[in-house]
């Protein structure tokens, strides 16, 4: 049975009016089984993975994730590579140059796919790719410490981490159908207030209590994120049919849920 088959208006379902004046935009992408384009004012949907459309771009969404992913590691490992051989040539500014580089590219790629029109493009899958490439670029100091410090295993075990917790809350989300979109108030205000706390560290005498503070402070939020991002994936995402942004969210909260793990194994050490 479709989606549209389901007799939901028996059942009492309602998401509430359209606003008035509100019409349905041209070429609006997400569609079901029938052709007709999803009302988001209207429609009951929520979330169901029993619905094949949903199911099918759920898992295009986590291909896109996986893949994200996989080239983010590529990009830390050869980066690990590439500053080393640097270094040994005496190349120091050209490690700077490429540091800055991904920092401009993973901020301008993330905006750009954010804030892109066009819900899927070859242009925006492109940038996904480029952002993960900065991420994994830009964590190649980090690992690379750990690395050289003979931590290494302390980066598998924060990756594991990492892991293990990203899988078992996107499961726990998608099979029970919470909505967890309602803490996306309170984790921006926890996130500005990570960033002040961060920001304000920085003129202040280092202490290892603020340190672990921060630490801790960013994987509960981004917990939260993981929370909120796969409530988005079968729910806002889907109606726009937005895989990719969808994709760099998730990306995004896996990324920095890592390091914040990373550096929390790394105090313990």
């Amino acid at each position: 049975m479709g989606y549209n088959d389901r007799n939901y208006a028996q059942q009492g379902f309602q998401y509430g009016q359209a606003p008035q004046g509100y019409s349905q935009p041209q070429g609006y992408a997400p569609q079901y089984g029938d052709g007709q384009p999803v009302d988001l004012y209207n429609s009951p949907y929520a979330g169901d993975l029993g619905d094949a459309a949903v199911l099918a771009f759920t898992k295009r969404v986590y291909a896109y994730f996986s893949a994200a992913l996989a080239t983010a590691t590529v990009a830390c490992l050869g980066g690990m590579y590439t500053v080393n051989s640097l270094m040994a040539a005496g190349q120091k500014g050209m490690v700077t140059t490429l540091a800055i580089g991904s920092l401009i590219g993973f901020f301008v790629s993330y905006l750009i796919v954010v804030f892109m029109r066009k819900n899927h493009s070859p242009l925006k899958v492109a940038l996904l790719f480029v952002f993960a490439s900065c991420a994994g670029f830009m964590t190649t100091p980090l690992v690379g410490a750990f690395v050289n410090a003979g931590m290494g295993m302390t980066v598998v075990a924060a990756f594991g981490i990492t892991a293990v917790t990203f899988f078992g809350l996107t499961v726990y989300t998608l099979t029970t159908g919470r909505d967890f979109r309602n803490l996306g108030g309170m984790l921006m205000i926890g996130l500005l207030v990570l960033i002040g706390v961060a920001v304000m560290s920085m003129f202040m005498p280092a202490t290892s209590g603020l340190h672990t503070l921060v630490v801790i402070g960013g994987i509960v939020i981004f917990i939260g994120f993981i929370l909120f991002d796969t409530s988005m994936v079968t729910r806002n995402y889907f109606h726009s049919n937005d895989a990719v942004g969808a994709a760099i969210q998730l990306f995004y909260d896996f990324f920095a849920l890592f390091r914040y793990i990373l550096l929390l194994l790394g105090d313990r050490r």
